[in-house]
C-alpha cells in the first residue's frame, strides 16, 4: 500500500471513532498536514507530518506505517509517532 486516504488513517490510527466524525473534523479545519488544511480524501504516506486537533488538546503526529483496517490500540499505536507525548498524568508529589 503505497497510500491511503486521510479520513480512514485517522479512523485507523484510532484519532476519532468513526470515519464520519474524521471526515467531519477534517473539513472543519481541525487537522492539517505540513500546516495546511486539507480534505478527507487527502493521500498521505509515511513521513507525513500531521497535525490535529481533539477538543482542547492539539497533537502532532508522524506517519510511519499505514492501514485502512481499524485494528487494536496497540497495532494502531505502530502507525504514527506522536511529536507531542501527553505528559504523565496522574503524578503527584507527597509532601505530607
Amino acid at each position: 500500500m503505497e497510500s491511503v486516504r486521510l479520513d480512514k488513517f485517522l479512523w485507523a490510527a484510532r484519532f476519532y471513532k468513526t470515519r464520519a466524525l474524521a471526515q467531519q473534523m477534517i473539513e472543519a479545519a481541525k487537522v492539517r498536514i505540513d500546516g495546511q488544511p486539507v480534505k478527507p480524501a487527502r493521500p498521505i504516506r509515511p513521513g507525513a507530518l500531521i497535525e490535529l486537533r481533539q477538543g482542547r488538546t492539539r497533537r502532532r503526529i508522524e506517519v510511519l506505517a499505514l492501514s485502512d483496517i481499524r485494528g487494536p490500540a496497540p497495532q494502531a499505536q505502530l502507525l504514527y509517532r506522536d511529536l507531542d507525548p501527553p505528559a504523565q498524568a496522574g503524578i503527584f508529589d507527597d509532601e505530607d
